[in-house]
Formats: C-alpha cells, sequence, structure tokens
C-alpha cells in the first residue's frame, strides 16, 4: 500500500479495468491494490504523507468512531487543504494584529461541518456514479447528493474522449459545489478524484486533488473559523 497515492501530488493518470458486461475505464491516481486491511481511520492514519492534518482534526470533531465503525464514503480532502485554509485564517489574523491560532484552537463543531461535506453513508464505488458533462449538463447530469451536514453535492463520470472518438477514453470522478450557481452548471467549483476506489473494511475513500479548497468556495473556511474564534476571544 505504499505506492497507494505516490502519484496523487502530479495527478498521473492510470486505467482501472472492470470486469463486467462491458468494459470500463476510470481515470485514476495510480492505485495498484484497492484492498486495505483496516478502517478508514487507519487508513488515514497510516498514510501520514498525505493524512496527518486530516486524521487529526476528525479527532478533533469527536468523529473517529464514525471513521471506525460506520460504513461511509469519504472523500479525502488532503493535509495541503488544511494548511492552505489555516494559512488564509492567520493571513487574516496577522493582517488584523492579532495571534496566530493552531487546527487545536478551532472549534470541534468547525471541523464536523467541513469533513461532513465529504461524507456519504454507505459504500459508493466510482463505477456507481452516473456520467456527467460541464458542456452538455442536460444530457448528461449526474445526480446530487446530499452529504453528511446536509451540504449537496453533484457528483459524477466524466467521460473522456480517446483519439477522438468521443466517451470512450478514461472516466474521471468529479464533485461539484452546484448550491453556488443553481442556474449555470459551469460557473461552479468542480474538483476531481485524483485516486478512487480505496477500500478499507468500512466503506470506501476516494482521494481528492491536492489542489482543494476546503469547503469548496474560497474563504469559506476563514469566515466560519474567523467567526467561531471571535465568539471565544
Amino acid at each position: 500500500m505504499k505506492k497507494t497515492l505516490a502519484c496523487l501530488p502530479i495527478l498521473a493518470a492510470a486505467c482501472l479495468l472492470f470486469a463486467s458486461c462491458k468494459k470500463e475505464y476510470y481515470k485514476d491516481g495510480g492505485l495498484a491494490n484497492p484492498v486495505y486491511n483496516g478502517t478508514i481511520y487507519d487508513y488515514l492514519t497510516e498514510k501520514t504523507m498525505y493524512f496527518d492534518s486530516v486524521k487529526h482534526i476528525i479527532d478533533l470533531a469527536g468523529m473517529k468512531d464514525m471513521f471506525t465503525n460506520d460504513t461511509i464514503t469519504f472523500f479525502a480532502f488532503t493535509d495541503d487543504a488544511i494548511r492552505a485554509a489555516m494559512n488564509e485564517v492567520n493571513s487574516h489574523r496577522f493582517a488584523a494584529q492579532e495571534d496566530s491560532v493552531t487546527m487545536d484552537d478551532i472549534g470541534p463543531e468547525v471541523w464536523k461541518q467541513f469533513i461532513s461535506m465529504y461524507i456519504l453513508r454507505g459504500k459508493r464505488m466510482a463505477g456507481s456514479f452516473p456520467r456527467v458533462a460541464r458542456e452538455n449538463i442536460r444530457a448528461f447530469p449526474g445526480i446530487n447528493y446530499i452529504m453528511l451536514n446536509g451540504y449537496i453535492l453533484n457528483i459524477g463520470l466524466e467521460y473522456t474522449n480517446y483519439r477522438g472518438v468521443e466517451a470512450i477514453g478514461p472516466r474521471i470522478l468529479y464533485l461539484t459545489d452546484v448550491t453556488f450557481d443553481p442556474t449555470d452548471f459551469r460557473n461552479n467549483t468542480t474538483i476531481r478524484v485524483a485516486s478512487s476506489d480505496i477500500q478499507p473494511h468500512n466503506g470506501v475513500v476516494h482521494a481528492l486533488s491536492y489542489l482543494h479548497t476546503l469547503g469548496f468556495r474560497g474563504g469559506e473556511f476563514r469566515r466560519v473559523a474567523l467567526d467561531y474564534l471571535r465568539t471565544k476571544e
């Protein structure tokens, strides 16, 4: 499993062949063996290069039991997203001549709010999501899913072209924050899954691109975190 996320920072493309009545391909981050002998919490704990801070905020949020015992699908943002979010908070505090803060200073309810945006109940493999096409959303709309905290994300597979032939190339799993602009799908923030179908005992992990912004919208985590800190100071 040491190579599970080795290609995640550069989003190297690889294809997973699924055996069924027809061939289906998914663009992935290079996952060699999707089965992990442990829980989702164990997996995040072991992959310290990518999820050390993620595991820590799960502990702060009091959600360890869910990641250990419940059957869930976790769209895992990386430590890079948390680092960028905290840097944004502290940059604002620096400009206001306030002391910097750490992850431990942010309330459990804040971390739980944002972590829950990336959780679906049950085990959902990449192939279970419908097709989505940003430029032809009426024909291929994906599906809007209600995440654990009630946040709505559109999740779908983009069918890419190959050698000029439409929709026969690798399939890429995307998440889209459709609540930003419900009138035009193309105006909404979209993030791709970099490594899909990692399968611990109690669900599945789809690892997001390291370029992802925590909370999907720039400045959203900063706003919520600063509001929380103001109530405590």
